[in-house]
């Protein structure tokens, strides 16, 4: 369902790929960590170059380094926004400028920069129509719950959301629904997992919450997308999950609960949605973390 593009560079003597060539200087990049949230950093791996103004899915530079000058794969992910096609194509012409080759290769077809304005049309009607159509496009027995990886960060859509922008023909509402989410100047919160003291086959996950933060936080634990057992290297299993509450002004861990008394005392359930399984909570004061410390609970790794 992506759409991949093969540029070879063509001249005698070669000139590696800048990541200046790769953004032209008005888009932004940086490298994804295991949980698939963009570092904005640039390493070497699978660069993801995104428009801050208009942030979607990202357009991907498979496999970059600062040696690269032989050939490259540009990649653009299924369900993009019409903007991230729009940069997947002048992305193109410019590395195509840079190395001075006239072809390119799109799923295995030669095309030319003379077929990139009618090829960019496609994939935009095209993925109207696999919203307009998606709960058989993406016949995967997953509900409503869809889960893409955005240009910046991990996002668990609602079929029936998204639909109603292809239905519509709505680009620029599609556009603007991914940015939104994206756009948020909050942590996204993810899970550490560590081997349980009395069960060596066993592990439990960990939340932080830092005192004064907005946080993007899951109303239901799980294992993020490609985590594995380290032992059995099969898909990581994990049954129980905690939070530690650590305070920025004390620089240290001042409680830690169970998931659920979190959600119970943090009162996750009033929290504005983000994605159809994480809330936005706002910062937790100092003041109010110490409370939620001294409640009467259990500790969740007591035995463990």
């Amino acid at each position: 369902m992506s759409v991949e593009v093969v540029i070879r560079n063509k001249q005698f003597i070669k000139k590696p790929l800048t990541v200046q060539d790769i953004t032209i200087g008005k888009y932004s990049c940086g490298t994804v960590d295991q949980y698939m949230r963009n570092t904005r950093e640039v390493k070497n791996g699978d660069l993801v170059i995104y428009n801050k103004d208009k942030i979607g899915r990202g357009v991907t530079v498979m496999g970059w380094s600062s040696t690269v000058k032989n050939e490259v794969t540009v990649v653009a992910n299924a369900l993009s926004t019409k903007y991230d096609y729009e940069m997947f194509y002048d992305i193109i012409r410019n590395i195509m400028s840079v190395w001075k080759t006239k072809n390119f290769e799109q799923e295995g077809i030669k095309y030319s920069e003379a077929d990139i304005d009618k090829l960019c049309q496609e994939q935009r009607s095209f993925t109207l129509d696999f919203l307009t159509d998606i709960e058989n496009t993406m016949n995967d027995g997953g509900g409503d719950d869809l889960t893409i990886f955005g240009a910046l960060l991990p996002l668990e859509l609602r079929r029936s959301v998204i639909k109603k922008f292809g239905e519509d023909k709505d680009e620029e509402g599609y556009a603007d629904y991914l940015h939104g989410l994206q756009v948020i100047d909050a942590y996204y919160a993810v899970p550490l997992f560590y081997q349980q003291k009395n069960n060596k086959s066993a592990f439990f996950g960990s939340y932080a919450i830092t005192s004064d933060t907005d946080t993007i936080f899951p109303t239901v634990p799980k294992v993020p997308p490609f985590f594995t057992n380290p032992q059995t290297k099969k898909p990581l299993e994990c049954s129980l999950y905690v939070v530690m509450l650590f305070s920025y002004a004390r620089k240290k861990v001042v409680g830690r609960l169970s998931f659920e008394d979190f959600i119970r005392l943090a009162d996750i359930g009033n929290c504005k949605e983000f994605d159809s399984s994480h809330v936005l909570l706002k910062g937790i004061s100092e003041e109010r973390m110490e409370e939620i410390a001294a409640t009467d609970h259990v500790d969740p790794l007591e035995g463990v």
